[in-house]
């Protein structure tokens, strides 16, 4: 296969995305299976094009295995269904596309044929989806390039799917369409509208700092969304939500006074690569609406549905107050990303601007992200985003020596890399308590969530980042060392959150008795006493087996075994935070610190302490 010629950043980033795939199939595969090999490549996949958690991952590949149907992964992204099949290397030929193609089509309307509960419940979901004429978007994904005969027959074999699939959308990508998704996350717009130039047609305006302020008539703005499609709120994290007050009053005032449009709306900012004016014309270069896409919208759809004659009957145009702002051209793609997020950030006000769904608009985690790189850690708020970085800033993080240990364990060169999710995840788990909400309501954990304004607010981002960084790395320790992950065969498969809590709520405990001091949560405890212990690895670990040997002991407890039943994940979920339940755990605490008065630990603990108070006075 050849591939197309490019330039030397493009070859750079192809190559980082190559020694990525490679370096995780590797580390996931110690006997080297092609079982194995093709399920790691699939998990790589599903972290970093589409960005789910671990947790989601294990979800979303629970079908994988024996009598899957051809199915990799389901899984539920940006709101819609997804199935996603990934052929690793060799496995890759265009039979298999086509197999692929066939099996979406026989999943979404045949029972399947298999005797593994978790298949049919999955497949089920899929063909109530079609049924219900829901989008379903089915991924094909190799690490090959498609040449031209496979991109021929690839899209001869989409036209030909039968009207009755409409609602199946099938994409198909290679190494180079995986580069373009990483490049997304970099800043990049798509491909196809990088080089894409727009007219608008404005009236009186200024121009000021790279920016033009017009007024246009509606119209003229409905035509220019018209022509740029949905491409043009690429960079606009709300979705358009067509039902709102605010959308029927644009089409009120639109209807019945659109000469006051002018005086009731506030306008649309949109940020370009590059524009030229000239005799009421403005050519824009790759622009994005990034504020005021609910009117940008509503007006492109009120004016696309009327005929020509309506259009000529309409007596009365309205005004709309739009900013055209150029970005430098010597900024890179980060920066420009940066600006299109910073204005999308500080000048939404419609809809509840909470529609901040991704991290990467949140100010607390880009300062989060700054200070853990002092640290030697890479705070990943958008997973993939450490692929795009140059060779030589990946070998810079190294993490910090005093707490490395905790990762020892960790087969990965990119050990030092902290998704963001995962350490939100583990920071609620520990510091925050609630380790039923950490492990199964983790996507109440986004700006968008219900849990979020309770996990990040004013009191959270005057935290000392270590507050963040050591539940993740204890979470890593528990995984890695003690075998708190999915290989287990007994309570540890699902309790690494509940462990990320207990080994806080121990602490906060030894605390408590030795200081005399009463603690209502882990975070009211010095950050001292927590760095104190955390760079004492003797203690720390006899502290972690002490955990461990705390969490053994409170599932063996005939209470807690009755609770869990054999459902462990629905008492994780939804029980561990009864009261009656929270209240063996902290016995067993109790009962381990009551061992330890003929242990050196509380003496430890009490020292930490008194240093940590020595420092702060």
């Amino acid at each position: 296969m050849v591939t197309k010629k490019k330039s030397k950043q493009d070859r750079e980033l192809f190559k980082q995305i190559q020694n990525s795939i490679e370096e995780y199939v590797n580390e996931q595969n110690e006997l080297r299976n092609s079982v194995g090999i093709g399920n790691s490549f699939c998990e790589w996949v599903l972290y970093n094009i589409f960005e789910l958690r671990e947790d989601e991952v294990l979800d979303a590949t629970e079908i994988s295995g024996k009598f899957d149907n051809g199915i990799d992964a389901i899984f539920e992204y940006n709101g819609e269904i997804c199935v996603l099949q990934t052929k690793y290397n060799n496995a890759h030929n265009i039979d298999a596309v086509m197999r692929f193609i066939a099996d979406c089509q026989r999943v979404t309307t045949e029972i399947p044929v298999t005797d593994r509960d978790i298949v049919q419940e999955m497949c089920r979901n899929l063909r109530e989806s079609h049924q219900n004429k829901e989008t379903i978007n089915c991924y094909y994904v190799t690490n090959n390039i498609f040449n031209d005969w496979e991109v021929m027959q690839i899209n001869s074999a989409k036209k030909n799917i039968d009207e009755s699939f409409n609602n199946l959308k099938f994409h198909f990508f290679d190494l180079e369409k995986i580069q373009e998704e990483i490049e997304i996350k970099k800043g990049m717009l798509p491909k196809e509208f990088r080089d894409k130039v727009i007219k608008l047609f404005i009236g009186k305006n200024f121009e000021e700092s790279n920016t033009i302020v017009a007024v246009v008539k509606l119209r003229d703005f409905a035509n220019f969304v018209n022509d740029g499609g949905n491409l043009l709120f690429h960079s606009n994290i709300r979705n358009y939500l067509k039902g709102t007050k605010i959308n029927k009053g644009i089409k009120t005032t639109l209807k019945e006074e659109p000469e006051r449009f002018w005086f009731y709306n506030n306008g649309v900012t949109i940020v370009c690569e590059d524009y030229s004016q000239q005799k009421g014309v403005v050519h824009l270069k790759a622009p994005q609406i990034v504020n005021g896409c609910q009117t940008a919208k509503t007006l492109a759809d009120y004016f696309k549905t009327k005929t020509t004659k309506e259009l000529n009957e309409i007596k009365q145009d309205g005004h709309l107050l739009v900013k055209i702002i150029r970005t430098k051209k010597s900024a890179e793609e980060n920066e420009k990303k940066e600006l299109r997020d910073n204005i999308t950030r500080y000048t939404n006000s419609q809809n509840a601007v909470r529609g901040l769904d991704f991290y990467a608009l949140d100010t607390f985690q880009r300062n989060l992200k700054s200070t853990l790189k002092q640290y030697g850690y890479y705070y990943e708020i958008q997973r993939g985003s450490f692929i795009t970085e140059p060779s030589q800033v990946q070998k810079s993080f190294n993490g910090y020596d005093d707490y490395n240990y905790l990762l020892k364990s960790v087969r990965s060169s990119k050990k030092y890399v902290l998704p963001a999710k995962e350490v939100i995840q583990a920071f609620t788990a520990g510091i925050k308590q609630m380790p039923s909400v950490a492990y199964g309501r983790a996507n109440e954990l986004t700006p968008l969530g219900s849990k979020w304004d309770k996990i990040i607010n004013e009191d959270t981002k005057n935290l000392a980042p270590e507050y963040f960084l050591f539940p993740y790395l204890i979470l890593k320790y528990a995984k890695e060392e003690l075998n708190y992950k999915t290989g287990a065969s007994d309570f540890r498969k699902n309790a690494a959150f509940l462990f990320v809590a207990t080994y806080f709520l121990f602490i906060m405990t030894l605390v408590q008795k030795v200081s005399g001091k009463e603690y209502e949560s882990p975070e009211e405890i010095d950050i001292e006493i927590y760095k104190n212990i955390i760079v004492n690895q003797s203690l720390n670990e006899k502290l972690l087996n002490k955990t461990h040997g705390i969490l053994k002991h409170f599932f063996l407890d005939s209470k807690i075994e009755e609770e869990v039943g054999d459902n462990l994940r629905g008492f994780l979920q939804n029980k561990i935070h009864k009261d009656k339940n929270w209240m063996v755990l902290k016995r067993k605490i109790a009962q381990v610190i009551d061992d330890l008065e003929f242990d050196n630990i509380l003496d430890e603990i009490q020292a930490l302490v008194n240093k940590a108070s020595d420092v702060e006075e």
